[in-house]
């Protein structure tokens, strides 16, 4: 089970990912959900079973994160020519990577993580809520999501969410039929 030091170690970790998000408004949104949802659970006791929960929940909430973070600066050092052309190819015989550990994100957490960065406002709560159901009716990904959602697929939504939504949906499209 998670100790108080754990809890607390993991609040540190939690603020030292959440500075490095770029955006001022995501990352002023992640900061007051990591710490309401901190303060909401220091009730709880170290060896009872919700804690145990909340612990992993943010312990998988804060990877997800760092993972994500680690492809956006990858991204960053490939568009500056830091990296090598074939940096990502196939060919791994000359790679040690035995150390390389992966962590895989869920469906429905990819979902979450998304629909925060659409909606950097919307609370985790609404998020979440929201990619159960986005999943309940089929979406499980990203990229399906961007490819085939429709507005009558949000009725769930509260109304603003699902404007703002669907005007990034559009100009995610737009994006992409432009390439």
């Amino acid at each position: 089970m998670s100790t108080p030091n754990h809890a607390i170690q993991l609040y540190r970790r939690c603020l030292r990912s959440i500075k490095l998000i770029r955006d001022y408004n995501q990352r002023a949104t992640f900061f007051e959900y990591t710490r309401d949802g901190f303060r909401r659970r220091r009730h709880l006791h170290p060896d009872s079973r919700e804690a145990h929960i909340a612990y992993q929940d943010a312990l998988e909430q804060v990877k997800s994160m760092e993972y994500y973070q680690d492809i956006q600066a990858t991204k960053l050092m490939e568009e500056k020519n830091k990296l090598p052309p074939n940096y990502f190819s196939k060919d791994t015989t000359s790679t040690d990577t035995s150390s390389i550990q992966t962590t895989p994100i869920s469906g429905k957490t990819q979902v979450v993580q998304w629909l925060l960065s659409q909606l950097p406002h919307m609370c985790k709560e609404d998020a979440s809520e929201y990619a159960a159901k986005l999943h309940d009716l089929g979406f499980d990904s990203v990229a399906f999501i961007e490819e085939e959602l429709i507005e009558d697929d949000l009725s769930f939504m509260k109304t603003a969410h699902r404007r703002v939504l669907m005007r990034q949906l559009s100009e995610i499209r737009a994006e992409k039929d432009s390439e």
